[in-house]
């Protein structure tokens, strides 16, 4: 097999095709990236000159160089688009600044607030009173979808698409279930959803339809020049779904299809979706309505067995992350890492995107970070 071009690499993941290896994703989503402190010692180790950019605060992620791109030959590049989860613009890492805490409220009416050196939390909902009704939807302040910030965004999208030969990743707002914990609070929210059913499907419906008007925006503005269309939400706990899955598919699944059906009726590009947790029991409904690649799949939660997610549902769905975050990559081995690798691309084969399970976090060393990598990039497939 000749060796195919990072786009071609990546889109044949999505049909399950034996490329010539699997492909390297390095920053090229917005839960496969890397905390801006270990990315500060992996430039170090690397011998890299230069101040560590920013490019989501909140997450605390860092935008990767382009010599460390080239140099792990990546095959994904994500096109930032300042949606409802930014808190500003991209600037460079202050070790001085983030050891003060911060705090900022969104356009949802969220107050989230930073420890030193740590992430945003949930400090304060705005729904996060026990009773509530229309009225109180009705009195918020809602954001404007003309709040999400697209421009420069065709232009970004362009010049990737003519300076490299890599699969375009975009983020697409479409919070459901995580939109209601972050307006309401975690718990207030499950008790809502049991108790008052008539506020949440308001909430969700008000919500979905300023994510869809935003999403409508950022489709115009990058037109058909990318090939992923990246979601998240997140359905999962350690030990199995946040939520029955007939709560599920009662109240969820119905919005969710009419998410992903807008996004087919406007663009060509392939829809990957993300969510944490336990989700094995929710997975059939995500293929129901569209879903054809599955991130981070966190394998170290309940029933999230590899070798299982790819005989029950490999023929009809790809897979993203699967790399153990929780205890192999912070605290195994380089060798341990590499062995890592190599289970789960035997496990989940040619439809397969290997990556940390989400973002690379604080913690983790960079040999650990170039044993993964290397181990992905040495695999020949066929």
């Amino acid at each position: 097999m000749g060796s195919l071009s990072h786009r071609e690499r990546v889109l044949a993941v999505f049909d399950r095709e034996a490329a010539d290896r699997p492909p390297v994703d390095f920053g090229g989503s917005p839960a496969s990236g890397i905390n801006l402190y270990a990315y500060q010692r992996l430039k170090r180790h690397l011998g890299l000159p230069g101040p560590v950019q920013v490019q989501t605060e909140r997450s605390l992620l860092a935008w990767p160089d382009e010599a460390i791109l080239e140099l792990f030959d990546v095959d994904l590049r994500l096109v930032v688009a300042h949606t409802a989860e930014d808190s500003g613009e991209r600037g460079v890492f202050d070790e001085v600044a983030y050891a003060a805490p911060a705090e900022y409220t969104d356009i949802w009416g969220v107050v989230r607030r930073r420890p030193p050196k740590g992430h945003y939390y949930v400090a304060h909902s705005p729904f996060e009173q026990d009773d509530l009704g229309l009225a109180d939807l009705d009195a918020h302040p809602w954001p404007s979808p003309k709040q999400t910030d697209v421009a420069g965004l065709r232009e970004e999208a362009e010049r990737l698409r003519r300076d490299t030969d890599c699969a375009l990743v975009v983020h697409i707002p479409g919070r459901l279930f995580s939109l209601g914990q972050f307006m309401c609070g975690f718990a207030n929210w499950l008790i809502q959803l049991k108790l008052n059913p008539e506020f949440c499907g308001a909430l969700l419906d008000r919500g979905l339809d300023i994510q869809l008007a935003m999403a409508e925006e950022t489709l115009k503005a990058v037109g058909d020049a990318v090939d992923i269309l990246y979601l998240a939400d997140d359905y999962g706990m350690q030990t199995g779904p946040l939520i029955s899955p007939e709560m599920f598919r009662r109240i969820f699944k119905p919005r969710m299809a009419r998410l992903i059906r807008f996004l087919r009726e406007r663009s060509p590009a392939r829809i990957a979706f993300h969510s944490c947790g336990s989700i094995y029991a929710l997975i059939p409904d995500f293929i129901d309505v569209g879903v054809e690649i599955l991130n981070p799949v966190q394998v170290s939660a309940a029933d999230m067995d590899t070798a299982r997610l790819r005989r029950e549902f490999g023929h009809r769905l790809a897979f993203w992350g699967a790399v153990d975050s929780q205890h192999v990559l912070p605290h195994g081995t380089p060798a341990e890492v590499r062995a890592e690798v190599g289970r789960r691309i035997r496990d989940l084969g040619a439809g397969f995107i290997p990556y940390s399970v989400h973002n690379i976090q604080a913690e983790v060393p960079p040999e650990n970070i170039l044993a993964m990598v290397t181990a992905i990039r040495t695999v020949r497939h066929g």
